[in-house]
């Protein structure tokens, strides 16, 4: 007769995993996750910035578009002044330069400008500069017109970041 083998004798050690294998894979799969959530919570964030570096750029270049189109000749420097803060580079310098005779306009002219409206959108930019384009409808009055005439600006915006702000470096009409 056959001597009968008990069946677990005869058993390989299939099913049992030892103490220190589920530390290892423990260990790997947390390493694993932590890896996973900072390449996601980056690309997260990253994104989260650049939309919010956008959404400043656009609002700073709205507030300057309409600062630009927004003049009263009783309170010329204080407008005009407006406009030089939020600005830098080329433009402050052209802006500059032709300051004077801007507000020897304004003035013999009684001119008023109140913004009524205005649309701004992002076109492109990084982390320290922008460019936007913004639509702005002014109501005008001057001594030709003194009931006022509708007129409607279109600009782009050339922004450059100035610390915590952005400033407008380039403008221009546009049709």
């Amino acid at each position: 007769m056959s001597k009968a083998v008990p069946v677990r004798a005869g058993m390989a050690r299939v099913g049992r995993v030892s103490p220190r294998g589920v530390l290892v894979v423990a260990a790997a799969l947390l390493v694993l996750a932590a890896v996973v959530g900072f390449t996601q919570g980056r690309d997260y964030f990253s994104a989260r910035g650049k939309e919010q570096g956008a959404a400043d750029a656009v609002a700073a270049g709205r507030q300057l578009a309409v600062n630009f189109t927004t003049l009263d000749y009783r309170h010329v420097d204080d407008d005009t002044l407006q406009v030089l803060d939020g600005s830098t580079g080329t433009f402050k310098d052209q802006y500059t330069k032709n300051l004077a005779a801007l507000k020897k306009v304004i003035v013999a002219n009684q001119t008023v400008s109140v913004v009524k409206r205005s649309e701004a959108a992002y076109v492109s930019g990084d982390s320290d500069s922008a460019r936007v384009i913004v639509g702005v409808v002014a109501q005008n009055s001057n001594t030709v017109a003194p009931q006022g005439t509708l007129k409607t600006y279109r600009m782009r915006l050339d922004l450059q970041r100035s610390g915590s702000t952005w400033k407008v470096n380039g403008l221009d009409f546009v049709g």
